[in-house]
């Protein structure tokens, strides 16, 4: 029977996010980078009051890449605040071939220009002035890609009449090839139908593409786009096509992506480059080489890597305990959960809380323990490729960053924030005081402009509260992990708790009026009680605009759910007494309709009222 009732509330709740996705799907962009603050989102105040910066100005180039980890943020904090146009960067880096990233930069009379090349050597990343000499230019065979800004009166990239089309976009994008062989263009033509599924390539842009072979088989990919038939940008690379492809459609404006919302909940992505017999392995994002504590190597066909690496890999660390059976053990945490997962350094058993989740083979070397590449993807998650013949690893991964700057308190039971995330969305929210599964509710707006709104979603999120101390919490709706838990006050009353509903559309006809006393004779004003342990709370109500027989009552305490138990309604009136049977805590009571009330689900019902009992 609960398990109907759950499954209803799921299709419910689908079927909202469904509609939400679809709204979603045809918002345009906002006008102005300052649209959300002048609608009063993400300001934590009333329409009309002033912004608030919450990241001390910063922008953040783009949040599936993370602004922390992107080694060229100094150079966009420059073209934020100098450069005469908006700065568009791409968030995703071409293959460097185990070399450090250069870059030449400078501000241009309507624009500013950026080459990437391959470098021997780290060096700064700054952005010149106009007219300023950009130093020593890179080699030819160096360059990774090329980008211009500027406000032309057209588009800077011209297609020669020898060029064939070869895709189209209903956003206002060509795609054409030059030069190219029937096996090219067919790659091309797959590639650019995946670009365009989600939309432009450059989100809210139209633009052009063009792919050109020259007769030594040298191929360059170009892309020039504009939002505003004002400032054209241009962008050309010298690497792969998949490079060409991962770079263009990441492409984010510079600005103040942090204040769009009161709190950003977004994922950072790392990705690693290790290769069997290179004792450092390279960081692209961050454009540097770290040491590792032993080489990778490959032995009878699987590639090893050093434990103490993959947890820094994770976000963790690892914990050696000497007296845990022979040889030892190893407890690996990720990301600040501790003592998650351990490994038998004898027998290369794999315990996740205390099941046996695996078998993996070890190799100790020089004192270093490595562990088989299939360790990290079926321990952890993580995307990982392995190419035999260079034997590279390449490793991906990605955590949750969030940034809140929210209303330390608040004066109402119902309290709404807002959230820049990606699609879905893919978390819950919940008061910690009423514990998970209680309701919560969202409403979608639009992105800022230059993010796609089918990836970024911008919404106002409600949770309930109760008198005294809650927190807000965000948790990962896959792995059931809090990401964050912020505290908030309120300054309610018990009188300002409703009764509530869950807005059921088959409980539209349906009122139920409700009293709460408590053993002690007190009558509390609405849809909140408090009472000692120990003590009980009379229920009085009457139900109308339907003829229930009966109702059925259960609560929630933290994650602990009660059985259900049937009250008889008479002439639509009904009393109960509730004895908690648990320790103190925030309790909160549900009033449901009868077993296959729900037209067309048989053994399904809905909710009718819930409240809440504090036992002190």
């Amino acid at each position: 029977m609960t398990r109907n009732r759950k499954w209803t509330r799921l299709m419910l709740l689908a079927a909202g996010l469904f509609v939400a996705a679809a709204d979603g799907a045809g918002a345009e962009a906002a006008a102005g980078t300052g649209a959300e603050a002048e609608a009063g989102i993400g300001t934590g105040t009333e329409t009309g009051a002033p912004p608030r910066l919450t990241y001390s100005g910063k922008p953040m180039l783009d949040p599936g890449f993370g602004y922390y980890t992107h080694f060229t943020s100094a150079l966009a904090e420059q073209l934020y605040k100098e450069s005469p146009v908006t700065a568009y960067l791409p968030t995703r880096l071409p293959d460097s071939g185990w070399q450090y990233y250069g870059m030449q930069s400078q501000l241009t009379a309507d624009g500013y220009e950026l080459t990437a090349y391959r470098l021997a050597k780290p060096a700064e990343t700054r952005l010149l002035a106009a007219g300023d000499q950009a130093g020593v230019q890179p080699e030819t065979a160096d360059v990774l890609y090329r980008l211009k800004a500027g406000k032309a009166s057209e588009a800077g990239l011209a297609v020669p009449t020898s060029a064939k089309q070869l895709a189209s976009s209903g956003a206002g994008w060509k795609f054409w090839g030059d030069g190219v062989g029937a096996e090219l263009s067919k790659q091309l033509s797959d590639k650019f139908a995946s670009m365009i599924k989600p939309g432009a390539p450059v989100s809210g842009s139209t633009g052009t593409v063009l792919v050109s072979s020259s007769v030594a088989g040298k191929v360059t990919y170009s892309a020039s786009w504009t939002n505003d038939d004002s400032t054209y940008y241009s962008f050309v690379s010298y690497g792969s096509l998949d490079d060409f492809a991962s770079m263009l459609t990441s492409f984010r404006p510079v600005l103040n992506l942090l204040d769009s919302a009161d709190i950003v909940l977004l994922p950072v992505d790392m990705q690693l480059n290790l290769q069997a017999g290179r004792d450092e392995m390279f960081k692209p994002f961050e454009n540097k080489f770290v040491p590792l504590a032993q080489a990778p190597f490959v032995k009878e066909g699987i590639a090893y890597l050093p434990l103490r690496d993959i947890a820094h890999i994770i976000g963790g660390e690892i914990q050696f305990v000497a007296a845990d059976g022979a040889g030892g053990a190893v407890y690996v945490s990720q990301n600040g959960w501790l003592n998650e997962l351990k490994l038998q350094l004898r027998t290369g058993e794999v315990f996740r809380n205390k099941e046996k989740v695996a078998t993996v083979p070890l190799v100790v070397k020089d004192g270093t323990t490595l562990v088989p590449l299939r360790f990290m993807t079926e321990q952890f998650g993580l995307p990982v490729s392995y190419d035999s013949a260079a034997k590279s690893i390449t490793v991906h991964y990605s955590h949750w960053a969030t940034n809140s700057i929210v209303p330390p308190v608040s004066s109402t039971a119902d309290y709404q924030t807002s959230v820049l995330s990606i699609g879905g969305p893919p978390f819950t929210y919940y008061n910690e005081r009423l514990g998970p599964g209680t309701g919560w509710s969202y409403e979608q707006q639009k992105p800022p402009v230059g993010y796609n709104s089918l990836k970024y979603q911008l919404y106002k999120v409600g949770v309930h509260l109760v008198p005294g101390e809650n927190a807000f919490v965000l948790r990962d709706m896959q792995t059931k992990r809090v990401i964050n838990s912020i505290p908030l006050q309120t300054t309610i009353k018990a009188a300002d708790v409703p009764f509530r509903t869950d807005g059921s559309i088959f409980t539209d006809n349906v009122k139920v009026e409700m009293k709460l006393t408590s053993s002690n004779g007190k009558v509390w004003p609405n849809g909140y009680a408090e009472m000692s342990n120990g003590a009980a709370i009379d229920i009085a109500g009457e139900i109308k605009g339907m003829g229930f027989d009966s109702v059925q009552i259960g609560y929630r305490v933290g994650s602990l759910e009660s059985k259900l138990v049937s009250i008889p309604v008479k002439d639509g009136k009904f009393t109960y007494q509730l004895t908690p049977n648990k320790e103190p805590g925030t309790y909160v009571v549900t009033l449901y309709s009868p077993p296959g009330s729900v037209p067309g689900f048989s053994g399904s019902w809905s909710t009718l009222v819930s409240y809440v009992v504090v036992v002190i």
